[in-house]
C-alpha cells in the first residue's frame, strides 16, 4: 500500500506527507484474488481499488481482520504514523548493510538473479536480520481441515493477524526463502511445516509431516529452524527425522576397498566386471585408479548394446590387453557374458562390487547434475534405480569369478565449492 499526496507530488510509503503537512488518503493496491477485501463496509471487486482516510477501516477478507488507520499529530506539528515510526526505528538497526542498502523502496519491482526472482515491495528497507516464512501450514491452512482447499474461502490464518502484524512491523526483512547456495553472515531463519515429525508427534497430531525438505534447506545453509508451532505457539521442539543419508558424515579419507589385502590391478592378462548402482561411482574410480594402468575401458552407454561390450572384451583379449567393464550387471545372467568371454580366452575374471546404497546413489546422481564439469552426466530417473534394486543379486564365486572386491564409495573433491555442494542434503 502507499500515500498518494493530493497537494504534492510526492509518492510516499505510508499515509502522511511531511512535505506538505497534510492528511493524505491511503491508496489501496487492486483487489486481486476472489475473496473481496472492504474498505469501512464497501466490497472490492476483483481488480479494484480503493481510497482510505483517517479513521477508516480495511477489512482484509470477508469482512474480517479489521485495520483502522488512524493519523496522529507530532510535536513539530507534522503528522505521522506507527507505520512511520516502525521505520524510522529500523533505521537504527545494527549490522553490515550499508545506508544506501538501507533506503527504503520507492516502487515496488521484480529482480532476477540467475534462475531466482524477487520482488521487494514499495517501502520495505534492507535488514541484517531475515525471517523466511512458508506460506501452506505455515501462514495459512484451510478451514475444511482438508490437505488441499475445496473452494476460493476454504481457508484461515494458522494464527491471528494480529500476531503477523506484530513480525512485520519489527525490523525484519520478511522473505519466502526457497533458492539460494549460501548464507549471509546475519540474523535468519526460516519458519516451515516441512520439518520431518513423525506421526502423532503431539497429541492431536496424528499426521506426519509430508516432507523434512525444509528443515534440510536451512540445515544446509546455516539457517535457524523453527515450526509454526514453535514460532507462533511457543511449543517445545517436536522430534523429527532427518534422511537416512547424511552427506555431512561421509568420510573422504575412509579405505577403499575389502579386503584391504587386495591389488585393484594385475600385472597378467584379465577381465575386471563392475556391479552397482547407476552413479555409484564406478567410472570414477575405474577411470582415476584402472584405466591407468593400460586396461581397456569398456561401458554399455558408450557402445550402445551388451553385445557390443562382449565385442569389444573379446577383441582386447585377443590384443592380449586387460579389460573392465563398467556396467551395473545386477544380475547372474548379466555377469555371465562376461565370465565366458574370459573362460574362453583362458584368463581370470574379477568382480568388483561397488557398494553404494540407494540413497547414496541418487544422492551422487543430483550431485553431478548440479556440480560444474567439464563432461556432462545423463539424469538417471528413479526407474532406473529401482529396476537396479528389483534385478539385484549379490555376486558369489561359484559364478566363476576369481576374487570379488567390495568397493566403497568415498568421496573426494576437486576444490572447496563442489565439496560444500555434495555435503548439502539432497532430498526430504
Amino acid at each position: 500500500m502507499s500515500a498518494h499526496c493530493p497537494l504534492c507530488p510526492l509518492l510516499l510509503p505510508h499515509s502522511s506527507c511531511a512535505n506538505c503537512n497534510c492528511y493524505s488518503p491511503m491508496s489501496i493496491s487492486p483487489q486481486l484474488g476472489p475473496n473481496p477485501s472492504s474498505l469501512d463496509g464497501e466490497k472490492l471487486g476483483r481488480g479494484q481499488s480503493g481510497k482510505l482516510s483517517h479513521g477508516g477501516t480495511l477489512y482484509l477478507v470477508n469482512q474480517s481482520h479489521p485495520f483502522t488507520l488512524n493519523y496522529s499529530l507530532s510535536s513539530n506539528g507534522i503528522t505521522s504514523s506507527t507505520a512511520q515510526r516502525g521505520l524510522k526505528a529500523a533505521d537504527k538497526t545494527k549490522g553490515g548493510t550499508s545506508s544506501k542498502e538501507k533506503e527504503a523502496h520507492l516502487k515496488s519491482s521484480w529482480q532476477q538473479f540467475g534462475s531466482l526472482m524477487v520482488y521487494t515491495a514499495a517501502g520495505v528497507k534492507g535488514s541484517d536480520k531475515i525471517a523466511g516464512f512458508d506460506i501452506d501450514g505455515c501462514i495459512i491452512t484451510t478451514k475444511s481441515g482438508k490437505v488441499f482447499p475445496t473452494a476460493p474461502d476454504d481457508w484461515k490464518y494458522v494464527c491471528t493477524p494480529q500476531l503477523f502484524l506484530f513480525i512485520f512491523l519489527i525490523p525484519f526483512y520478511l522473505i519466502l526463502l526457497r533458492v539460494t547456495n549460501k548464507c549471509l553472515s546475519c540474523d535468519l531463519h526460516l519458519c516451515s511445516d516441512a520439518a520431518g515429525r513423525p506421526e502423532n508427534w503431539a497429541l492431536g497430531k496424528k499426521k506426519k509431516d509430508f516432507s523434512c525438505s525444509d528443515r534440510l534447506f536451512a540445515l544446509n545453509i546455516g539457517l535457524q529452524f523453527y515450526t509454526p508451532e514453535e514460532y507462533f505457539l511457543g511449543w517445545k521442539r517436536a522430534p523429527y527425522n532427518l534422511p537416512e543419508l547424511n552427506p555431512t558424515k561421509l568420510d573422504s579419507a575412509a579405505r577403499l576397498y575389502d579386503p584391504p589385502s587386495a591389488s585393484l590391478t594385475s600385472g597378467d592378462t584379465e577381465v575386471i566386471v563392475a556391479v552397482g548402482f547407476p552413479a555409484s561411482g564406478k567410472s570414477t574410480f575405474f577411470h582415476t585408479h584402472v584405466i591407468p594402468k593400460g586396461y581397456v575401458y569398456v561401458n554399455r552407454d558408450t557402445l550402445g548394446s551388451w553385445q557390443n561390450c562382449v565385442s569389444a572384451c573379446e577383441r582386447a583379449l585377443k590384443e592380449g590387453r586387460s579389460v573392465t567393464v563398467d556396467n551395473t550387471n545386477p544380475d547372474p545372467e548379466s555377469r555371465k557374458r562376461y565370465v565366458d568371454v574370459a573362460k574362453a580366452a583362458g584368463v581370470p575374471c574379477r568382480c568388483f562390487h561397488f557398494s553404494a546404497t540407494l540413497e547414496q546413489a541418487k544422492h551422487n546422481n543430483r550431485f553431478r547434475e548440479m556440480a560444474p564439469s567439464d563432461s556432462k552426466h545423463a539424469k538417471v530417473n528413479d526407474m532406473v534405480f529401482h529396476s537396479y534394486k528389483k534385478h539385484f543379486q549379490a555376486p558369489a564365486l561359484s559364478e566363476g569369478f576369481s576374487e570379488i572386491l567390495q568397493i566403497h564409495f568415498v568421496p573426494s573433491f576437486k576444490d572447496k565449492q563442489s565439496e560444500t555442494l555434495f555435503r548439502q542434503f539432497s532430498e526430504g
